[in-house]
């Protein structure tokens, strides 16, 4: 595949039988896709979960191991539609903030297992940076509703403790944009321009630093809580 991102054109050479793999085209080719050539066409990828609730979104940022996969796996057990486990793309397009999620599997760490029972007795089946990880279908794996965009309402950046804990502050618009930015991959400027307008539109929303450790079920429970309230 070639992909020109100053005219926005995309050509490539198939064989019969990858032409025809429908599975793998929406798991890994149209993901990959949109990686490359989504912020010059006005999306911005970025590193976070999401979920929603009546097509409010929230969004949970945060780096590896944050547990943004496992509270949204949480979240969506709790009564939220599930959009995406790690990777969400938002646009800004005619005054409208959407987020959307596309068809990937569910990628959970192996200590997942403690917390869904839908996964006792499973063994992993991929492995993630080096360790064991369930690699699934967020619906029939997991049984969750899943939802393919929503308006984002709230952003919420995890710090995870290894102590049980719920602490919720508000954080400033500049440093949520901050550090929404840092995972953003270098684009030509006009690319970047149409990014940091969806970043500065999603700061605008409520914008919260969770401090959490302990049960997923129970920092859910808060959070949506926190979320309706809101």
């Amino acid at each position: 595949m070639l992909a020109d991102l100053r005219t926005r054109r995309v050509i490539g050479r198939f064989s019969s039988g990858m032409a025809a793999d429908l599975s793998y085209w929406k798991t890994v080719i149209f993901p990959i896709l949109l990686t490359i050539v989504g912020a010059s066409v006005g999306v911005a990828e970025l590193h976070c979960s999401c979920v929603a609730k009546k097509q409010n979104g929230l969004l949970l940022v945060g780096p590896g191991r944050s547990g943004k996969s496992t509270l949204a796996v949480a979240l969506a057990q709790a009564g939220f539609g599930f959009l995406a486990d790690d990777r969400t793309f938002c646009s800004w397009q005619k005054g409208k903030l959407l987020a959307w999620g596309l068809a990937t599997t569910l990628k959970l760490r192996s200590d997942a297992r403690a917390y869904f029972g839908e996964l006792q007795g499973r063994e992993p089946t991929d492995l993630q940076n080096g360790e064991p990880s369930f690699r699934l279908d967020p619906e029939f794996g997991l049984g969750l509703e899943r939802v393919r965009s929503c308006e984002p309402r709230m952003l919420v950046f995890l710090e995870r403790s290894a102590t049980p804990g719920f602490c919720l502050t508000p954080m400033s618009a500049e440093e949520a944009a901050t550090r929404l930015e840092e995972d953003l991959i270098a684009e030509m400027p006009d690319a970047t321009a149409r990014q940091t307008e969806v970043i500065e539109e999603l700061a605008k929303r409520p914008c919260y630093l969770l401090r959490y450790g302990g049960l997923p079920q129970n920092v859910a429970e808060e959070l949506a809580i926190h979320f309706e309230q809101l």
